[in-house]
């Protein structure tokens, strides 16, 4: 019985996947997607309590289902790192092929939903595609490629998207294997050119930071808060003078800010600047804390 129950939900999950791509997430409804799977309504609202439960299920199946084959990759011990990489990417990029409802679902406009874990998980889970090729390129270079390692992903990412254009949206026959070794072989001539050249990194630390962070409110980045004080300063009734002054302290921060280095006397004084401005008290504040500086 029980083994019935879970085939009965992963048909549920496919079916309700396929119908929220073909029609699109708003226009199906659940009395639809129990019609086409031969069950009452009721016997849905059994499996999934609402219609964004069962979204945020199909998201979590699907991810689930790269993942599993992704660990068997990383539990194979006769494989080198380079070749885990790019056996996992040919992984992911043949499930993008084969399940593309799955992903013209995430392509949809999915506003409006009352539950924020789905908005939540997806946020994760790009962040967490960026992570891993972050983290494989540092594993096969070593540490010396670090600062490298949030860009060597982005221009990875970027390359990938415009060949799967062309095998999914052209139908090139371009064979997957042959794409990743291609790729693997510009990254290397990159990640090599970079390292040769001391290129300084478009993502430094505090950006990449920044990228990485989570809807957390309690925690906000650096580059926010002095956005945020910019913004104050445009309807503070305060002296243009010192308004001018403010504004050129908090243009010094965010400069600094982008060195791989950041000097901490610089962004000390800029803070001293901000002082005698009563009305960014709270912001400043907030902005010592972030920057370690209390």
């Amino acid at each position: 019985m029980r083994r019935k129950d879970s085939d009965k939900e992963r048909h549920i999950l496919i079916t309700a996947m396929r119908l929220f791509s073909s029609k699109s997430y708003n226009r199906t409804s659940m009395q639809e997607i129990a019609d086409i799977c031969g069950i009452s309504k009721g016997s849905l609202y059994v499996y999934f309590k609402s219609k964004e439960d069962l979204l945020l299920n199909i998201l979590q199946y699907y991810f689930q289902y790269i993942e599993d084959q992704i660990m068997l990759i990383e539990e194979d011990t006769s494989l080198s790192t380079t070749e885990k990489f790019m056996k996992e990417i040919e992984i992911k990029l043949g499930h993008y092929i084969e399940n593309q409802e799955f992903y013209r679902l995430q392509e949809q406009e999915l506003s409006g939903l009352s539950d924020q874990n789905i908005y939540h998980y997806l946020h994760q889970q790009n962040i967490a595609q960026v992570r891993w090729f972050e983290q494989y390129l540092i594993k096969i270079y070593g540490n010396q490629i670090k600062p490298y390692g949030a860009d060597g992903a982005f221009l990875f990412i970027g390359m990938i998207k415009q060949y799967m254009e062309l095998i999914v949206l052209k139908q090139f026959p371009l064979p997957i294997k042959k794409v990743v070794r291609f790729l693997m072989t510009q990254i290397d001539f990159m990640i090599k050119g970079l390292l040769d050249n001391d290129v300084e990194p478009l993502m430094n630390e505090n950006l990449w930071s920044l990228y990485l962070e989570e809807a957390n409110e309690e925690k906000v980045h650096p580059f926010e808060l002095i956005k945020l004080m910019k913004n104050q300063l445009k309807t503070q009734s305060i002296l243009e003078v010192q308004k001018d002054e403010a504004v050129q302290s908090l243009t010094i921060m965010e400069q600094e800010l982008m060195n791989m280095k950041p000097r901490t006397a610089i962004l000390k004084g800029m803070l001293h600047n901000l002082e005698p401005i009563d009305s960014l008290k709270e912001t400043r504040v907030k902005l010592a804390d972030s920057l370690q500086m209390n």
